[in-house]
């Protein structure tokens, strides 16, 4: 069968924002969160059924008028794909989704994602929804289109829910399967020039991801119930090959690692390490993301064979500078191993971006602003004190409740209204939350605190210090 004969597949990857926001680092003028991702999760699917279908992947961060694109590249299409996370994902994903339904009422529509993967029944009430594939979707998605294809049932597919006669039937979960027996992410089904952008070290960074999963337990995140614990990694020189094709095929200067814990495999690390070092590329890796009860444990060695090697930045998730709150979720880590993480990346020139947030339920709010206030400080000193502020970030945010987590079981117990359809969340404001337990002063007070801190406002150490002591002036008056 030629190409042209093969029945069409349509992936779609929705908007993560309703309104695009250009944020810019003030001290490095790249964006602190770059929108134009490549769509790694469809292309991890598509390369499951390229050779049998003809698969089209439209991303709405580059593709204007996305849904007419779509609603073309529906018409004779077998089935329609939507990946979606706990963001405005949902919402343009329902109205895609509900437009295509409208045009093809036959069409089956197909959701999988962090999103659908944690609340698979109350994604497939929607009614423009027939199939949801759970967690990881290489070999359900594949199972999944080749039934379609023959027309047969979905009984006994594994990591797969659907509607069946007015129900929904959710089977048995699938396991974790080794990334090294999938084939590669096929780049080349994508404009990738549309998606190369600059960051921080060079004017060519391109998104790369060298594993799958965590084995964390983090009680705020979804990846715990997608992932079931599990992690897989792709071999160094599996990774190493594939760095070295994109670079030279795209022209590409720096990767941005996509993984949920780069670090956790030392032995693989230093591995992948040495083989980048020996080939030389000249490549930079940043937003490598290490988890702080990992990255206070390595040692020296690892740190500069790491540097030497290209990382550039380390992405950590501090979250808290609040023990109880660190407790609360089920992070692993002590308050005292971030300062140990930020000395350590300065020591060896690697660029630290860390995550905080403020929120939890269950806590004293005051104590958790005032004590993570304080972490952030740290960390600030750390940099500032050497003038070195250009070479660290933070990104500050508020507590977000995400479905079937411990924490969203916590938080509907301290008054947050239960999110009961797919479009409750669609709707559900995810930037800048603000929870009922937090008073709008604390709220207004963390705002003001972020707004300040030298990346958003532009400040130099010194007037950073004098802010911050005017900030906790006002919160020790509480």
């Amino acid at each position: 069968m030629s190409k042209k004969e093969k029945q069409t597949v349509v992936l779609f990857n929705p908007m993560p924002v309703k309104h695009q926001v250009a944020i810019v680092n003030k001290k490095t003028t790249s964006l602190q969160v770059p929108l134009v991702n490549i769509p790694l999760s469809l292309l991890a699917i598509a390369r499951m059924v390229s050779e049998d279908f003809d698969v089209r992947i439209i991303n709405a961060v580059v593709d204007t008028n996305y849904e007419e694109l779509i609603l073309d590249a529906c018409e004779g299409a077998l089935c329609f794909g939507v990946s979606s996370m706990t963001c405005y994902q949902i919402r343009d994903g329902m109205n895609v989704s509900a437009a295509v339904k409208e045009r093809y009422p036959d069409m089956p529509i197909i959701w999988g994602g962090y999103h659908p993967s944690t609340q698979p029944e109350q994604t497939l009430q929607d009614p423009d929804i027939d199939i949801v594939v759970i967690g990881q979707g290489e070999l359900t998605f594949k199972e999944v289109v080749g039934r379609l294809a023959k027309g047969q049932s979905f009984d006994g597919v594994p990591g797969v829910a659907y509607k069946d006669e007015g129900g929904i039937i959710t089977n048995s979960p699938r396991g974790f399967t080794d990334l090294n027996e999938f084939p590669a992410i096929p780049y080349d089904m994508i404009d990738v020039e549309a998606h190369i952008k600059g960051y921080k070290f060079g004017e060519r960074c391109l998104d790369y991801y060298i594993s799958q999963g965590c084995a964390a337990g983090c009680s705020f995140c979804s990846e715990p119930i997608f992932c079931g614990r599990k992690w897989t990694g792709l071999e160094p020189e599996t990774v190493v090959a594939e760095l070295e094709h994109l670079a030279k095929t795209y022209n590409v200067d720096t990767f941005m690692i996509r993984d949920s814990d780069f670090f956790i495999n030392v032995s693989k690390l230093k591995e992948l390490c040495n083989l980048l070092i020996d080939k030389d590329l000249g490549l930079r890796l940043t937003s490598v993301n290490g988890r702080m009860e990992q990255l206070h444990r390595m040692d020296d060695e690892i740190w500069a064979l790491a540097r030497k090697a290209g990382v550039r930045e380390v992405f950590i998730g501090v979250e808290s500078g609040y023990q109880e709150a660190l407790d609360a979720m089920n992070k692993g880590a002590k308050v005292s191993q971030s300062k140990i993480c930020v000395e350590q990346c300065i020591k060896h020139d690697i660029d630290a971006r860390t995550s905080f947030m403020v929120g939890i339920p269950g806590l004293d709010t005051r104590k958790e602003i005032k004590f993570t206030f304080e972490a952030i400080h740290e960390a600030i000193s750390v940099y500032g004190e050497q003038g070195k502020l250009d070479q660290m970030d933070v990104l500050f945010s508020f507590f977000t409740p995400y479905p079937n987590t411990p924490l969203y079981r916590t938080a509907v117990e301290c008054g947050l209204p239960v999110l009961e359809t797919l479009g409750d969340w669609g709707d559900f404001d995810q930037v800048d939350f603000k929870a009922p337990w937090m008073s709008q002063e604390y709220y207004d007070l963390v705002i003001k605190f972020r707004n300040g801190m030298p990346w958003n406002s532009g400040c130099d150490f010194d007037e950073w210090c004098e802010f911050y002591s005017g900030i906790m002036e006002n919160l020790m008056e509480d």
